[in-house]
C-alpha cells in the first residue's frame, strides 16, 4: 500500500530484525529508522522491510474466514442463551406468584385443671 501525501511516499511495511535489537531513531519525531541497533547502542544490522499490504490483506482474510466459520456457531450460542434466559424469566415469574394466607384463629393454650381438695 503506498500513497503520495506532500512530497513524500508513504508505504506500509512489515519489519523483520533480530529479537536483541530495536530500531535506531529517526531524526523525524516519533519516526524510527531501519538500523537495528542492540542494548548498547551499537549498530547490530539492517531491518529487512517486506511488503505490508499483503500481510494486512492475509490477516483481513483470515479474519473474515474465521468469522465465516465461527458465524453459525456464535449465532446458535447466542440463541441458546436467549432461550436459557426466558425459561429463567418463567420461572422467576411462577415462584413470585402470591400464595393466599389462610387466617388461623388463635386458641389459647390448655389449662391444667386445679389441684382438687380431699375431704378428711
Amino acid at each position: 500500500m503506498e500513497f503520495n501525501w506532500g512530497d513524500s511516499i508513504w508505504e506500509l511495511m512489515l519489519t523483520k530484525r533480530p529479537s536483541d535489537t530495536h530500531f535506531s531513531q529517526s531524526s523525524t519525531s516519533g519516526g524510527k529508522s531501519p538500523l537495528a541497533r542492540d542494548d548498547d547502542n551499537t549498530l547490530n544490522t539492517h531491518a529487512v522491510l517486506f511488503d505490508g499490504t499483503k500481510t494486512v490483506l492475509a490477516i483481513a482474510g483470515t479474519c473474515f474466514a474465521l468469522g465465516v466459520v465461527a458465524a453459525p456457531h456464535v449465532k446458535s450460542g447466542l440463541i441458546r442463551l436467549k432461550s436459557k434466559v426466558r425459561r429463567r424469566a418463567e420461572e422467576t415469574t411462577d415462584t413470585e406468584t402470591p400464595v393466599p394466607l389462610t387466617v388461623v384463629a388463635e386458641v389459647e393454650p390448655e389449662q391444667p385443671d386445679p389441684p382438687r381438695l380431699r375431704a378428711v
